[in-house]
């Protein structure tokens, strides 16, 4: 099969002008609903009050109805008295009159009597016999909601173009509004592709993954007020593909196809689309995740083939679909918001392409910090952890730590009062979850290294760490030295147990040369992560016994470079049989039933920033760690806790 090569790239700022000239974005019809059913779509014409409110003038309090001027001068010690003349009770609707000198009792939200002008509050006065005694004036209009004070009759209150909110409803509900014109909300079909998929609930085998992306496409098309439905997956069949395309298409304004538009050979979906008519109006865009992009047309009928990584998905969802259903439903053009901030790290460009980095941010002195998340456009778990992506654009192929770049904010972002970023820990990760505050925390696995850089930049609170130094065979101060890291102090943590896991046909493995000398399948930790660390450690020691290179070891060990970022994962492909041997914390080796050998107890402490130390969240996660040492159990097998856990040094 001849490999399909893009067309030529088109700039991000070009993608819906270049739409637009061939099919006009404008709404797609008007229909009539009752005000509660219309509620997110946008109105397309002006509504006008058919009435003034509020419709009578009416008592914000209860108390008496009085004419102001009956009560001039009048303070606690010199009451004044007037003869009460009646009495009006909340939806009433018959017309009653004061003279001088005369009141009426009102209850709040009753008419207020012709032509009393003002209500005393109850509490001011005294009632007996016929008369009202009052302790204090009243100016004119206090406490009455005079008609048509609000809105006037044929006055606008809600203009072509505005989204029906709840609020906004209930202005027009009170307004006797019963009826609305709204645009008509966009009919999208979203065709998943990929023999790769399957349902969530179903069985998962070694090599396929769960459909997530129809789930986004779906929640963001419904929040923006279109109606959206997933097809069946198509899988990796021409005729399939246009079966399920022209299906969608018939039954729908936009389609979104998801995957298969790269420049691979089994990518089928740009072949499906060329058909169409007049087809692919662009395949390709310069931009960085989501290059893959391709749009066509079939008629009127708009089609986006969205790439099938998330994150690469996500992208192109904020920028280009969502745009294009919002204007199919009568929204104005609007960017997404936008905020600058200083990176932590440095960031690379590429020319001609805009870089979209996803990023965490955190207000620090006032200024906006982002720390690039690291990991491609595949990571899941990156859509939960975004505030925003860091844009580097077409002209910069360098940003160096500290510059300011502009960040496209998610525009679904939750805020945090804690961000954990640093080394994977499962007993960290048990004490965040006990605690009240846990919906407040974020924890992002990045590796010890680069969350004593989080904590350095001042987006991270706190940064789980394990990093051996080989000069001093100290953890984890003599990196914060060297990264010259202040405002910080460590909180001793624990120890863990390492060691080789492996299933047990493999046999015990002791030592990186039985994995050499075995032929075994090696599944190595991140560049950056304390178990790294160790494993280099390692390796150079054993190198060293042996009188070699430690390059030549490692080129040696099978799998050296075949790298994960949990624990979890190691165990699990080990497990699974994908490797054969790697190096974790002996609660996984238990966890997934492996064999574990003892190499090291390393030490896990905790870099928090001291201004973090007064936030509720930390505050309880250093008492649960204390409370784990007076316990004297960590509660998980390969865990040691002792008498220094939790508490604090200075640095």
């Amino acid at each position: 099969m001849q490999r399909k090569i893009y067309r030529s790239l088109v700039g991000v700022d070009e993608v819906l002008p270049i739409i637009e000239s061939y099919r006009p974005l404008v709404p797609l019809g008007v229909v009539e609903l009752p005000v509660s059913e219309a509620v997110g779509r946008v109105l397309a014409e002006n509504v006008f009050s058919p009435l003034n409110y509020p419709p009578y003038t009416r008592a914000l309090v209860d108390g008496y109805a009085v004419r102001s001027d009956d009560l001039v001068g009048v303070y606690e010690d010199r009451p004044r008295k007037l003869r009460l003349v009646g009495k009006v009770s909340t939806g009433e609707t018959r017309l009653v009159t004061i003279g001088r000198g005369e009141c009426v009792e009102v209850s709040t939200g009753a008419v207020v009597p012709y032509p009393a002008d003002a209500v005393v509050p109850v509490e001011y006065t005294h009632q007996e016999g016929g008369e009202v005694t009052f302790y204090r004036s009243v100016a004119r209009g206090e406490n009455v909601d005079a008609a048509g004070s609000d809105v006037a009759e044929g006055e606008v209150v809600a203009w072509k173009g505005t989204q029906l909110t709840p609020t906004l409803a209930a202005t027009l509900a009170a307004l006797g509004v019963r009826t609305v014109k709204v645009y008509r909300p966009v009919r999208l079909g979203i065709v998943p592709t990929g023999n790769e998929l399957r349902q969530p609930g179903e069985p998962l085998e070694y090599g396929q993954v769960y459909d997530s992306n129809s789930t986004m496409v779906y929640a963001y098309a419904k929040l923006a007020g279109a109606e959206p439905k997933v097809y069946p997956r198509a899988r990796d069949e021409l005729g399939e593909v246009e079966e399920v395309l022209h299906r969608a298409l018939d039954e729908n304004d936009v389609v979104a196809t998801i995957g298969g538009t790269s420049a691979g050979p089994e990518d089928l979906v740009y072949r499906a689309l060329s058909r169409l008519d007049p087809g692919i109006i662009l395949h390709g865009v310069r931009e960085k995740p989501g290059r893959p992009l391709a749009v066509a047309l079939h008629g009127e009928k708009i089609v986006f083939s969205l790439p099938g990584f998330p994150m690469s998905c996500l992208l192109t969802v904020n920028l280009y679909l969502l745009p294009v259903i919002l204007r199919l439903q009568g929204v104005s053009p609007q960017q997404l918001p936008r905020r600058r901030a200083v990176i932590a790290t440095p960031l690379r460009g590429e020319a001609g392409i805009r870089v979209f980095v996803p990023v965490i941010l955190a207000e620090r002195g006032g200024r906006q910090a982002a720390f690039p998340l690291p990991g491609h456009s595949g990571r899941v778990s990156l859509m939960v952890l975004v505030d925003g992506f860091a844009v580097i654009p077409e002209n910069l192929e360098y940003a160096p730590e500290g510059s300011e770049l502009e960040v496209v904010l998610n525009p679904f972002q939750r805020a945090y009062r804690v961000n954990i970023i640093g080394s994977h820990d499962p007993l960290l990760q048990s004490i965040v979850a006990s605690i009240p505050e846990a919906g407040e925390v974020r924890v992002v696995n990045v590796g010890s290294l680069a969350g004593l850089q989080a904590v350095k930049s001042g987006v991270a609170d706190i940064a789980g760490t394990h990093l051996l130094d080989p000069e001093t065979g100290e953890y984890n101060v003599p990196y914060v030295k060297r990264l010259g890291i202040r405002d910080a102090v460590l909180v001793k943590g624990y120890k863990r147990e390492q060691g080789f896991v492996y299933r047990k046909e493999v046999g015990p493995v002791s030592s990186f040369a039985e994995v050499i000398e075995g032929g075994y399948r090696f599944v190595n930790r991140n560049p950056g992560s304390g178990t790294r660390v160790l494993v280099d450690h390692l390796l150079e020691e054993e190198a060293r016994g042996k009188g070699v290179d430690a390059a030549e070891l490692k080129e040696r060990l099978k799998g050296y470079s075949f790298e994960v970022k949990t624990h979890e994962a190691v165990a699990y492909l080990v497990s699974r049989g994908v490797a054969d041997v790697g190096v974790a914390v002996r609660y996984v080796a238990e966890r997934y039933g492996l064999g574990f050998t003892y190499l090291a107890s390393e030490e896990y402490d905790l870099l928090v920033r001291k201004e973090s130390l007064e936030k509720s969240a930390v505050k309880r996660i250093i008492e649960a760690l204390r409370e784990l040492s007076r316990r004297g159990d960590a509660g998980l097998k390969g865990y040691i806790v002792g008498p220094e856990t939790g508490s604090i040094i200075e640095l």
